[in-house]
């Protein structure tokens, strides 16, 4: 390894201005390539290709289920939604959703008694239209009678669409909801398309004075994109700025913080393109860039600092030693580099460790953080010597002595190594070269100890984490918690794989619908679970049929007896005289006034006063109520259809509701157009069910006979809920991602006789999904601290023994790996954090953070033994010389992550301090504990066994050191 960086060295050497020439060629090209970059922070994306969210995508696929969008109106504290004016309103913007073009076009088809939006105001326009009056023109009187009696009767299919808060009396409701269905079957694209456009509805149109705002999948993911995008630059611009403050303290020299910088950058711009080339939009390799991704630039920052660093320390060193550019750059490369290269192969292990989790983010996130490591070793090991040796030339030209070049602040310019310990380095070498016995206690009790609280870490996955505080989605969201109790709507597919026409399937599958209700979690609608399946769509249209026999039955009895009907209308006490006069045209030429009479009023009445309004006024009551009654039976009497004579209204009226079928209708003489087209439709469609056996069985063959029917006459709704291949039911549940699994449990076992009749249940939600991805995480995790170290320790004692014959020398190497990480995961316990997206990357932290910072001590270490120093002597030279560069490597790492914390996304705020953590941890366990097993590992092989033992400890130690490091003198001539 050291002859292939010597031979890189001499390249870059020879060639400065050629190097840095091409690098800039390569930072351009991959710039160029980032346009393939694409962003996708989707919650699917985490799920595992191969688990429930590819089921829950294929149940979508398959049944085309429908896409929601929900638009909540929110009056605010001591706001009222139920008021004729909020729901002329909402039913205007329900119009301008269903006429708009971009929605319009992927709106699910209309089906039974369920439009494509759906509005809280819904049943009182339905019960306006029945007493012939627009909603915006009811009075008061005459709407809150009628509103708490739809709210009272209405059930939980008027009290879902509202807020908790709801009340009958009086009629009252804070919040209430639109539900906006989209076809999951149209392009993804357009439905985007019609999302956006929903938002725009939305925002022109108010409701009241009530604050509107939208909740989707979509809506979600472009938040948690709009707050990376805000994010990202900031971060990266602060985190860039410490680092040169940084840099500019450490080395106080313009040159080698330009170069540290902008190697940064261009490595940042090469991780990208990359990432971009392997994307979605190039080869399709890896995934699309994440909310796990924006972590990426920082760390890269972070960790890739650490190259410029280490070489300018060296190459700062060995121009104090006297040597001229051109070898000081050449020393650098082929010294430090080495343990570059051991540290950039164990990062890039480390962070490829995440390959084994099935999360594609994670994985991603491994792949181009791997990406960006390689990228600024190869950048700043190439860009810091050929830079350094561009300025320094011109220096060494116009002087022939050494030391009249040396600069850096070191405490000597005579060409001698720093020999006096730094005060700081002073307790550190005191400790382990006095007492690296206790040091090496202490530290297995404290990581016992953590240990021991890392066991009871758990793992969480929330997608509205990445939303930052003040986000309009998440506000959105917390609104609906509030007053909705939860996500109103969350569902719960049971997928019945089995033959649809199997009578024992489907009597099994009718006795565990009517078991649902009782599970805690499932939303109960009239005592009934909220769910849609086949035999719920044949009970909804049994439902509908039945609704218009009795609404046929009732007018019936109105026709044949007006008076009466009448009678039982529910007048307002008192009368408002001038509304009905507004409201009813008819009763205003009933109390017409003689012309005479008129003008006469006209005299002695206000200026502005109607006569008539001032009659009818003064009026006495009970003639004033008399004629509106009157009118109302006058009007119920000019509604009878034409052609029904007193005969045949006589005999129907006589008949109970079920038996008026279409052809009882037609026997008694009921003209049959006089019936509404929908009305006459469920009319058939109810006759076609009860002609193949009873309407509400339960029977397994009456069930299938039903189905057949429902083929025919409902094709399209009954592809929502079945196929060749089986039924699915929908169930509305409230069970959140805490209560997903004990839900799906509760529901697996009632689905029981559904498997006793052959049949195959799978059991999918979207907070399934979520669980599903916390269990992946926690799993994985396990694995990726594994392989992470693992790979490590094996990369290190391969490399040592290949130069010392020694494996504890390359385990020694992965102790701030091994302390931080351990640290690390008690610490978290500790704090109450848990594992989730981001901090699952945990162990790749610990191995690309540790193992830079082991694997410098060590190599600096075996180069002081090779030079004749004792043990003692070696940890002092190695802290006073390595030292500074490890303190100022994580000082700018430390920063670099720490500024994560200023992330308004929380799981970015907890990487960023679990990071910093990390770097703290690997730092003084790089200076304090690896010290000691350094002397104890070096006494051991220099003196155990006496002088025989010793021998063989020069020759592994020193004389092989000294073979392979070839160090040069410590004072320096020419190139």
């Amino acid at each position: 390894m050291s002859r292939l960086l010597d031979l890189l060295a001499r390249g870059v050497i020879r060639v400065p201005a050629l190097t840095l020439g091409i690098l800039t060629l390569l930072t351009l090209a991959f710039a160029a390539a980032t346009t393939l970059l694409e962003v996708d922070t989707s919650v699917e994306s985490f799920a595992p290709s191969d688990g429930r969210a590819a089921t829950l995508s294929a149940i979508e696929d398959r049944f085309e289920t429908a896409t929601s969008v929900q638009v909540l109106v929110d009056a605010g504290p001591g706001g009222n939604l139920i008021t004729p004016r909020a729901l002329t309103d909402v039913q205007r913007l329900a119009e301008r959703l269903e006429t708009h073009p971009d929605i319009a076009a992927v709106l699910v088809e209309e089906g039974l008694d369920a439009p494509p939006v759906v509005t809280f105001a819904l049943p009182f326009e339905a019960a306006a239209e029945v007493l012939d009056r627009d909603l915006a023109d009811l009075d008061e009187a005459s709407f809150t009678p009628l509103a708490a009696a739809i709210v009272a009767d209405g059930g939980d299919d008027v009290a879902g669409l509202f807020s908790d808060d709801l009340t009958d009396d009086p009629p009252r409701a804070r919040a209430g909801l639109v539900i906006v269905d989209l076809d999951a079957s149209a392009p993804a694209e357009d439905r985007s398309r019609a999302q956006q456009a929903i938002d725009e509805v939305v925002d022109a149109t108010p409701v009241g004075d009530a604050r509107r705002s939208t909740l989707s999948m979509l809506a979600i993911e472009r938040g948690i994109e709009d707050a990376l995008e805000r994010d990202l630059p900031v971060l990266l611009s602060v985190s860039l700025l410490l680092v040169v403050l940084v840099l500019a303290l450490l080395f106080r020299s313009a040159v080698d913080v330009a170069v540290g910088l902008i190697g940064l950058l261009a490595s940042i711009i090469w991780m990208t393109g990359l990432a971009g080339l392997l994307g979605p939009g190039g080869l399709g390799w890896t995934g699309p860039f994440n909310q796990v991704s924006i972590a990426v630039p920082v760390l890269l920052v972070g960790l890739g600092i650490d190259y410029s660093v280490h070489l300018t320390t060296r190459y700062r060193e060995q121009r104090v030693l006297g040597d001229l550019a051109d070898r000081a750059a050449r020393v650098a490369l082929s010294t430090v580099g080495v343990a570059l290269v051991l540290a950039t192969v164990a990062s890039v292990a480390g962070f490829l460790a995440n390959a084994v989790t099935p999360l594609a983010p994670i994985r991603d996130f491994g792949v181009f953080a791997a990406l960006g490591i390689v990228a600024a070793f190869v950048i700043l090991s190439t860009s810091v010597p050929a830079a350094r040796v561009l300025v320094d030339r011109h220096v060494d030209r116009r002087t022939l002595r050494a030391d009249a070049v040396a600069y850096g602040g070191g405490p000597s310019r005579e060409g001698t190594r720093r020999q006096r310990a730094q005060r700081w380095a002073v307790p550190a070498i005191a400790v382990a070269t006095r007492a690296p016995g206790v040091v090496v206690a202490v530290a297995v009790v404290v990581l016992t100890g953590a240990a021991v609280a890392a066991s009871g870490l758990s793992t969480e996955f929330d997608e509205r984490d990445f939303l930052p505080e003040g986000e309009p989605v998440l506000a959105t969201i917390d609104r609906l918690d509030r007053s909705f109790g939860g996500d109103v709507s969350e569902r719960t597919y049971l997928l019945v794989d089995g033959a649809p026409d199997d009578a024992a399937l489907l009597a099994a599958v009718a006795s565990v619908e009517d078991r649902l209700a009782s599970v805690e979690d499932v939303r109960v609608v009239d005592g009934d679970a909220e769910l849609t399946s086949p035999i719920e769509l044949r009970d909804r249209i049994v439902a509908a049929g039945e609704a218009v026999r009795a609404r046929l039955a009732g007018d019936l009895d109105t026709w044949q007896d007006p008076v009466a009907a009448a009678a039982d209308v529910a007048l307002p006490d008192p009368i408002d005289v001038d509304a009905l006069l507004d409201d009813d045209a008819s009763l205003a030429e009933e109390l017409d006034l003689p012309e005479d009479l008129r003008l006469a009023l006209l005299a002695r009445l206000p200026e502005g006063r109607d006569p008539l309004r001032a009659l009818a006024a003064t009026s006495d009551p009970a003639e004033l109520e008399a004629t509106i009654r009157q009118e109302l039976a006058d009007t119920f009497a000019a509604d009878r259809p034409e052609g029904l004579t007193d005969a045949a209204l006589d005999a129907l009226s006589a008949l109970q509701p079920a038996a008026l079928t279409l052809a009882r209708l037609d026997a008694e003489g009921f003209p049959l157009d006089a019936l509404a087209a929908g009305d006459r439709d469920r009319l058939e469609q109810l006759e076609a069910l009860e002609a193949a056996g009873a309407a509400s069985s339960r029977d397994g063959d009456v069930l299938r006979a039903h189905l057949a029917v429902l083929a025919a006459e409902v094709p399209g709704e009954l592809a929502a809920v079945m196929d060749a291949e089986g039924i699915l039911l929908t169930v509305g549940t409230s069970g959140g991602q805490d209560g997903a699994a004990p839900l799906a449990e509760e529901l697996e076992a009632v689905a029981a006789p559904i498997v006793g009749a052959g049949g195959e249940v799978t059991i999918v939600s979207a907070p399934l999904v979520n669980a599903e991805i916390i269990e992946e995480l926690s799993a994985a995790q396990l694995l990726a601290i594994a392989i992470s170290l693992a790979a490590a320790a094996v990369l290190l004692v391969v490399a040592t023994y290949a130069s010392t014959r020694a494996v504890g020398l390359g385990l020694i190497g992965i102790v701030p790996s091994v302390v931080a990480l351990v640290l690390v995961l008690g610490s978290m316990r500790a704090l109450g954090l848990a594992f989730n997206a981001l901090t699952a990357t945990v162990a790749s932290i610990a191995v690309g953070i540790g193992v830079p910072y082991g694997i410098h001590l060590t190599n600096r270490y075996r180069e002081a033994l090779a030079r004749g120093l004792d043990p003692d002597q070696a940890v002092a030279d190695t802290l006073s010389n390595t030292g500074p560069a490890l303190i100022g490597s994580a000082a700018t790492t430390g920063l670099a992550f720490a500024v994560l914390l200023l992330s308004n996304s929380v799981p970015i705020q907890q990487f960023g301090a679990v990071s910093t953590m990390m770097i703290v941890f690997a730092l003084h366990a790089c200076l304090l504990v690896q010290p000691a097993l350094l002397v104890l590992w070096a006494r051991r092989r220099v003196v155990v066994g006496g002088p025989r033992g010793q021998r063989r400890g020069q020759r592994s130690v020193r004389h092989r050191g000294q073979r392979r490091a070839r160090q040069p003198e410590p004072v320096g001539g020419g190139r």
